[in-house]
């Protein structure tokens, strides 16, 4: 038997920061069982152990990447679990506001932004997750990071607005979260607000046949949203949220409420105001409980946002809501292409005339509604005009931010390809109009910028952000927007656009459905100082270091200032606060309303260090001089354990080679080193010394402060038990 001696070195590890990269893949043992997306609050996660033992959770991280982020970029939030799984038992976690059916099944209830989770998130169940690195292994996943889906990843199992359960014959984890991702090779759907399964696990549950749309619907009404919306009950096509069609009503999201001095001057606060009227018009022709028929467009049942778009029949009276809505001046008609029914149109215009006319509510000559709601979003969301805007009694159709041009009763939304194939004719000036166009040409982004609006450009660059409809671009020359209502690129891809250069509110940009990707690359962002960004980075990928928020306004424009005091303004939904300082902010400029703005794509509050190993090195040898040091005829010992200790843990071990050396990588911190004392061997004098190499240890122990490149060798001398070398 051998005896073991443990010589005891303490040491500190004073580590240099560079860069390094930590890859993370192993097998699964962990399954993301159930998928929870309903109404309001009601977002859950299950996970699965489907072994024979339990599972500690207290490694294990559920991680979103909100909205396309990636390791990289965007917002990715975190949430460390805790607690065991037993084995063949499940570990639901839910949003903390979700409905009792769902907190009665949780075993974690958090305010988390993680279990605020969309349908375009994608979320991953990581063990050992590194928050530098946004790395980890990666036990499941759904959805793809780096790509916004839109609204939701899959079609008939979607992401949005179902329950996801696994099945017997579904149960491999997708660990790959960068490849495509689709929910129908790892679950199947069961209708929205489904909770019957959540908390436990049972591989035979059957999906249930699906719904076929009908051209009308009868339910009950929940409650009013706004003055186009409503909740409603049972859901349809498992949506229980009705967006009224053929008409718009003004938004009530942006304020949390008006101020009476300012509805005569300001849009915000006048389209608040009339937001409200509409909605309490609506809540009193519509109530808790009242039995409606919703009639649909069964071949377009449902919007971008997954609400079944339908007019509303209160069935007491067999009134139409939506048409008395118009009727009374609390809302505008908005007639979309295609138009399902031209007896309808033409009854919702003739509606809108007459209040136009009389000067009711939002028409009223004093005190009118300031915005169209579609040009109040256009603005406030920062996404533009988005349709072309055709005259049905003219057949001539606008450029979008021309649709003043149509009296709001002749008004059809197109795009431009609908408008030409429906026999519309675009306007002098407007589009193609009598304009002739010139053959588009390949040029660089900055020579599109300043070959004025009106050219015909091709354009190529690496996509930076996406917000909306506008895709943000840059090459070499500089940056530049293309909007695109149906394409949608990732980060990082290089694409080639064609199309007409325009300007929107200032913002200088191409409109373009004519896409194609053509390969990736990476953009690095430039460091500016916030006195030097102007319209030459305008929609180009920059980066502000070490800037204080010092306010927000109503609209989510941050103000922030640097250490010269100089100012600019950064729109973000959240991850600012006022008062903190932030070390970097990365994001594209973009412009509105006469200012430059940044929107951001990372945030970072402080500067992050990366720890890289330490190289810790030496020998075991055979002291034969009995000196304490490495030297003739002394011997190299081989197969000598080494085990390095950190808290009274193991955390490495390593053998000595042929040539009696060892090697470790260790990040800072106290470790303990272990020498296995070698059989009829015992620990060497040390002769105190600063040798090259020298036995560092004495009595079973030495402490060494490493910090200095001259300190890099910790050995050990072992000798025959001899004379007065003998040990007792």
């Amino acid at each position: 038997m051998k005896q073991i001696l443990r010589l005891v070195l303490v040491v500190v590890l004073m580590i240099s920061m560079m860069p390094y990269s930590k890859e993370a893949h192993a097998a699964s043992n962990l399954l993301i069982s159930e998928y929870v997306e309903g109404s309001s609050y009601n977002k859950a996660i299950e996970i699965y152990n489907p072994g024979d033992t339990p599972v500690d959770l207290s490694n294990y991280s559920l991680v979103t990447f909100t909205n396309g982020a990636n390791r990289t970029t965007g917002t990715v939030t975190a949430l460390k679990l805790s607690g065991t799984i037993n084995a063949k038992s499940t570990y639901v976690v839910a949003n903390q506001n979700a409905g009792e059916a769902v907190l009665s099944k949780a075993q974690l209830t958090t305010g988390s932004a993680v279990m605020n989770f969309n349908g375009d998130d994608t979320i991953v169940l990581f063990q050992n997750y590194d928050v530098v690195t946004k790395d980890g292994v990666i036990q499941d996943s759904i959805g793809q990071i780096g790509v916004d889906p839109g609204t939701n990843f899959g079609t008939e199992v979607s992401t949005l607005d179902m329950t996801l359960v696994r099945t017997n014959d579904l149960m491999t984890a997708d660990t790959n979260i960068e490849d495509a991702y689709h929910p129908n090779q790892q679950f199947i759907a069961l209708p929205k607000d489904s909770f019957e399964q959540l908390g436990q696990f049972d591989g035979n549950v059957i999906a249930p046949p699906a719904e076929v749309a009908k051209d009308e619907y009868q339910v009950k009404v929940l409650r009013v949203v706004d003055g186009d919306t409503i909740k409603i009950s049972p859901a349809i096509m498992g949506s229980d949220t009705i967006r009224f069609v053929n008409m718009d009503t003004a938004e009530t999201y942006h304020l949390d409420a008006y101020d009476e001095s300012l509805i005569t001057t300001d849009l915000n606060h006048n389209q608040k105001y009339y937001g409200e009227l509409a909605k309490k018009a609506l809540n009193e022709k519509l109530t808790a409980g009242m039995d409606i028929t919703v009639k649909v467009n069964k071949d377009h049942i449902t919007d971008d946002y997954g609400r079944v778009l339908g007019q509303v029949i209160r069935t007491s009276d067999n009134v139409n809501i939506n048409l008395e809505m118009v009727r009374e001046g609390f809302a505008a008609t908005y007639f979309i292409w295609p138009v399902l029914s031209m007896e309808d149109y033409n009854m919702f215009q003739s509606a809108v005339k007459a209040a136009q006319d009389a000067g009711l509510g939002m028409w009223n000559k004093e005190n009118p509604q300031m915005e169209l709601p579609f040009a109040f979003r256009a603005r406030y969301d920062g996404k533009g005009f988005l349709r072309y805007v055709g005259n049905s009694d003219t057949k001539v159709f606008y450029d979008p931010q021309n649709y003043d041009q149509v009296p709001v009763d002749k008004r059809i939304f197109f795009t431009k390809d609908e408008a030409i194939a429906q026999g519309y004719k675009p306007a002098a000036g407007n589009g193609e109009g009598d304009v002739v166009t010139e053959p588009a040409k390949a040029m660089d982004i900055q020579s599109a910028r300043d070959s004025g609006k009106g050219t015909n450009a091709i354009v190529t660059g690496t996509v930076t952000h996406i917000d909306g409809y506008n895709i943000y671009i840059q090459d070499n020359t500089g940056g530049i927007v293309v909007r695109s209502k149906t394409v949608k690129p990732n980060i990082g891809d290089v694409i080639e656009a064609t199309g007409e250069t325009s300007e929107y509110f200032g913002l200088y940009q191409i409109e373009s459905e004519n896409i194609k990707v053509t390969g990736t690359s990476k953009v690095t962002p430039e460091i500016k100082d916030l006195s030097a960004i102007g319209e030459t980075e305008e929609a180009e990928l920059i980066t502000i270091n070490d800037v204080t928020v010092k306010s927000v306004n109503e609209h989510q424009e941050y103000t922030v200032e640097d250490k010269y005091g100089k100012t600019f303004m950064i729109k973000a939904k959240s991850g600012l606060e006022v008062g903190k300082t932030y070390h970097v902010i990365t994001g594209v400029v973009t412009y509105s309303y006469g200012n430059y703005k940044l929107l951001p794509v990372d945030i970072v509050e402080k500067e992050i260090v990366k720890e890289v190993p330490k190289t810790l090195s030496g020998i075991a040898f055979l002291d034969q001089n009995h000196n304490g040091k490495y030297d003739r005829p002394d011997k190299l010992l081989k197969n000598i354990k080494v085990s390095i200790y950190k808290e009274n843990e193991l955390v490495e071990e390593v053998i000595t080679d042929e040539n009696g050396e060892y090697k470790a990588l260790l990040l800072n911190g106290h470790y303990t080193i272990c020498f296995e004392q070698p059989n009829g061997l015992i620990e060497t004098f040390n002769d105190k010394g600063n040798d090259e190499v020298d036995s560092d240890i004495i009595n079973g122990k030495v402490k060494v402060e490493i910090n200095e490149l001259d300190k890099e060798n910790i050995s050990a001398g072992f000798t025959k038990p001899v004379g007065k070398m003998k040990r007792k």
